[in-house]
């Protein structure tokens, strides 16, 4: 047998073995409610903090750069969900944000604090969201 005979039987092989792989998957049965669930939320579809969407990385430098030309706005963020800290993006930027003079001012004024920070979007050159929730310091 050539080479390319073998290679090609090898090939036809493999596609075959593939495509039945789904075929052959036994379906899952969702989870709704209750601790066995894998949801982040308790149960409830879909997870609140995938609203976001993908959040685009954001360096500390920039949230230092943050002054008072900027408009700063606090955004609450899945209040009758539970999150965690780890997610979303600000979980190296808390101290950044801590350091900011600007950002602790409007956060003190709605009742927040920088440990309260979930997400941070910069929104272009003049314009930073925090998004914020109790985390139940």
């Amino acid at each position: 047998m050539t080479k390319l005979a073998l290679a090609a039987t090898f090939a036809v092989a493999m596609l075959t073995s593939f495509s039945a792989i789904p075929a052959n998957a036994q379906p899952r049965d969702t989870c709704t409610a209750g601790p066995q669930c894998p949801s982040h939320g308790g149960g409830s579809d879909p997870y609140c903090g995938d609203q976001l969407g993908v959040l685009k990385r954001v360096m500390p430098a920039e949230v230092l750069g943050v002054d008072r030309h900027y408009r700063v706005w606090i955004t609450e963020f899945c209040t009758s969900e539970t999150l965690m800290r780890s997610d979303g993006n600000a979980a190296y930027l808390r101290t950044a944000i801590a350091k900011n003079d600007v950002l602790t001012d409007v956060l003190t004024e709605r009742g927040f604090h920088a440990d309260d920070v979930y997400a941070v979007k910069m929104m272009g050159d003049d314009t930073i969201n925090l998004y914020v929730h109790d985390f139940g310091r």
